[in-house]
């Protein structure tokens, strides 16, 4: 029976160095999302992670560039998990999908999109860079597609702008005043039936507002 290889030293430190990143990052967007952006400190951090302080500022110099990777880091994961219009497939399929994707990143990542919420709300230079560098140009193929689709009588005209904005506001209320949600619905906590649940209500008016029969 053959050994497993030894690592690298190399290897080794690199698999550390991801780990400490993973859980520093992790932990980051936790505190962030729970006492704000401007009252959290890295020594905040430092003791949720269980880790010294020493360790965060050798990864991250500054709460600034650590604010930055952990909203790099969201970012990054709603352009990977929330995918493009496909035009063959048509709109009633592609803005389901769409909008039960963006629940379940408010079902799932809850505190990735309360960090997102408030940086935009302060104005992050960051944030708002990486917007008109990515969000921008995604939206301009999501128009093009639905212009087809328009052209093609599958459904009515929109201002495409305000429909994304529209679709963004009522699902990711679901995370960011995920509060306000609970108290009306008279929950401690939501679960996954009350994401479905607001997956058809939504999925429902915005299909009618285009002009797109159900299934």
């Amino acid at each position: 029976m053959s050994e497993t290889p030894k690592r690298s030293k190399n290897q080794l430190k690199s698999h550390i160095r991801a780990q400490n990143q993973a859980l520093i990052l992790s932990t980051a967007e936790r505190v962030f999302a729970r006492q704000g952006l401007a009252k959290t400190t890295t020594q905040m951090i430092a003791n949720e992670a269980g880790l010294p302080k020493a360790n965060i500022h050798y990864y991250y110099r500054s709460k600034k560039d650590l604010l930055e990777a952990v909203l790099e880091s969201i970012l990054q994961l709603w352009l990977d998990s929330v995918s493009q219009f496909n035009v063959e497939t048509g709109p009633r399929h592609n803005l389901t999908r769409y909008i039960s994707e963006k629940l379940d990143q408010s079902r799932l990542n809850p505190n990735a999109s309360k960090v997102f919420a408030m940086a935009l709300i302060g104005e992050e230079p960051f944030v708002l860079e990486f917007l008109r560098r990515y969000f921008v140009d995604e939206l301009q193929k999501e128009k093009q597609t639905i212009d087809t689709w328009v052209a093609q009588g599958l459904m009515k005209p929109v201002a495409v702008e305000h429909l994304f904005i529209t679709i963004w506001a009522m699902t990711q209320t679901y995370a960011d005043f995920d509060a306000q949600v609970k108290i009306l619905l008279q929950k401690d906590e939501l679960d996954e039936s009350d994401f479905d649940e607001a997956k058809q209500f939504v999925t429902r008016m915005v299909l009618l507002s285009c002009g797109v029969e159900e299934a």
